[in-house]
């Protein structure tokens, strides 16, 4: 886990780039991003934990 700058997961966020945001209603999803719109604009420095895993599979056919 890590910090990471609010303002840095903007673009991703906006861009819905991360596939768990296609979940989640469009109504919670425009609440959350105009959070982090707010936050932003009052705390550039604003930071958040990060938990975050990928998982790289590499097989091979026998």
């Amino acid at each position: 886990m890590k910090a990471q700058k609010v303002s840095d997961l903007l673009t991703y966020v906006e861009n819905r780039d991360i596939s768990i945001l296609t979940l989640l209603k469009d109504s919670d999803y425009e609440q959350g991003l105009e959070k982090m719109k707010y936050e932003v604009n009052n705390n550039p420095q604003a930071a958040v934990i990060c938990d975050f895993a990928e998982l790289f599979c590499v097989a091979e056919k026998l």
